[in-house]
């Protein structure tokens, strides 16, 4: 999540447990009302019903909702099928602006906005954020792709999925420490935080660091739950 200097908060992705972690780290979910979704993978958007579900009992303020070609049949069928009381008797779709994305700007406020581009990843969609002079990069899932680099660039934060430890262990369209260091390096990023790390890596998370270091020259940080980044 990221919350700027005039306090909007903007989530980026929101897979199991996220509304529980936001909650046990003070941040109200019933609060956000902008949510960008990468792709629609469990791992990244299984907690969408759930924030829409506490909407539904506290502000019932807008929320609007950012995802690549298919997030409006997933909302249909998440709230006319598999929950059909939100859709129904709780009428989430009074309050739920869904907008399905590709390329471009895609969201504008007077202190935020957001761009996203294509990667290669379930099509999928990666997202810059630029607010009161600084720049955050959020890659989703992705393979190598010019596309990132090109919303990336000189972004003061990156934060860039690093699935696996090493090319032996790759599965899918996914990144490791080699390919997630060239790819800030080509961005030019001036930070980076490695994250969406799979059990193969745990254990292994100061020999990730060391090979991506090999490829990228700045300050660059592997994610643990809970932590807060100032940019």
């Amino acid at each position: 999540m990221i919350e700027t200097e005039q306090a909007h908060r903007v989530l980026f992705d929101c897979g199991p447990g996220t509304a529980q972690t936001l909650e046990a780290m003070g941040y109200r979910v019933s609060r956000l009302d902008n949510i960008f979704l990468t792709h629609l993978h469990a791992d990244h958007a299984l907690d969408y019903a759930t924030i829409v579900n506490d909407r539904a009992f506290t502000t019932r303020d807008s929320l609007h909702v950012y995802g690549p070609k298919g997030l409006d049949r997933h909302t249909r069928t998440l709230f006319t099928k598999l929950f059909p009381d939100l859709g129904s008797t709780l009428r989430c779709f009074d309050y739920l602006a869904v907008n399905e994305v590709s390329e471009g700007l895609v969201a504008e406020q007077n202190a935020w906005k957001v761009n996203c581009a294509p990667v290669k990843h379930a099509s999928g969609v990666c997202y810059r954020m630029d607010s009161a002079g600084k720049s955050l990069l959020y890659s989703g899932d992705t393979s190598p792709c010019q596309s990132v680099v090109e919303l990336g660039r000189e972004v003061d934060l990156a934060v860039v999925e690093c699935s696996f430890p090493d090319s032996a262990s790759l599965r899918g369209e996914h990144l490791y420490p080699r390919l997630a260091g060239k790819l800030a390096s080509k961005m030019k990023a001036k930070k980076v935080i490695l994250t969406h790390l799979y059990p193969e890596c745990e254990g292994r998370e100061e020999e990730m660091l060391r090979q991506a270091k090999r490829h990228f020259a700045g300050e660059i940080l592997i994610a643990e739950d809970g932590m807060r980044i100032e940019i």
